[in-house]
C-alpha cells in the first residue's frame, strides 16, 4: 500500500505509480479533460518512475476536513457513488478506484465532490468493501449522534448485491430520513 500521507503535501497532490498500474486507455481518458468527475491529472516520468500529478485547484482532500454531521457524510457518500456510477462512461472500472479520504476531494466554495483517480493497490479489490471502508472512515468523525444511518448504509452495501443505482437510491432515502428527523417529521 502507498504511503497515503505523502500524497497530499504543500497543496500538491502527487502519486507514484507502479509500472503499468494505470492502464494506457485510462491515461488517455484522465488527461483528455473530458472526464470532469475526476480531478484533472497528468503523468510524468522521473528517474525511471511514473507519477500522477493532479490539478486540485479549488479542491482539498477530505482528509483535511472533519465531517461531524451525518447529513454531510451522506452528501459526500452519495456524490462518491454518483461519480463511481459515471466512471464507466469514461471506461474507468469503479472497482479499481480507490475511495479514501485522501482521494475524495471537496470544493468548499461550491460543495462539489471529485475523485483523484488512484487505482486500488490490490488488483482483486472489491468495490463494496472499498465503499464500506470509506463509510467507516466518515463514520469515525460523526459527532451528531446519528451515525447509525451510516452503519445502515454500510450494511446495505456490504451484505446485498445491489447496483450502484440502488446504493445511490438508498443513500438518498437515508438523507431524507435524516432531514425529516431534523424537522420532526416521521417517514
Amino acid at each position: 500500500m502507498r504511503k497515503e500521507a505523502k500524497m497530499w503535501e504543500n497543496k500538491e497532490f502527487r502519486v507514484k505509480f507502479r509500472e503499468n498500474e494505470v492502464r494506457d486507455f485510462e491515461k488517455v481518458m484522465l488527461t483528455s479533460g473530458e472526464c470532469s468527475i475526476f480531478i484533472p491529472m497528468g503523468f510524468i516520468s522521473e528517474d525511471g518512475c511514473e507519477y500522477g500529478l493532479y490539478d486540485c485547484s479549488g479542491f482539498a482532500p477530505m482528509s483535511v476536513y472533519q465531517v461531524e454531521r451525518t447529513e454531510d457524510a451522506l452528501y459526500i457518500l452519495e456524490n462518491v457513488l454518483l461519480i463511481l456510477g459515471r466512471a464507466v462512461e469514461y471506461f474507468i472500472d469503479p472497482a479499481r478506484v480507490s475511495i479514501r479520504p485522501e482521494t475524495v476531494f471537496y470544493n468548499k466554495e461550491t460543495g462539489q465532490i471529485k475523485l483523484a483517480y488512484v487505482p486500488c493497490p490490490d488488483e482483486s479489490s472489491n468495490m463494496r468493501e472499498n465503499i464500506v471502508m470509506f463509510i467507516g472512515e466518515l463514520k469515525a468523525e460523526i459527532r451528531d449522534g446519528k451515525s447509525g444511518y451510516l452503519t445502515e448504509a454500510a450494511k446495505y452495501i456490504y451484505y446485498h448485491n445491489y447496483s450502484l443505482r440502488d446504493m445511490i437510491n438508498k443513500v438518498g432515502l437515508l438523507k431524507r430520513r435524516v432531514e425529516s428527523e431534523k424537522y420532526g417529521d416521521n417517514m
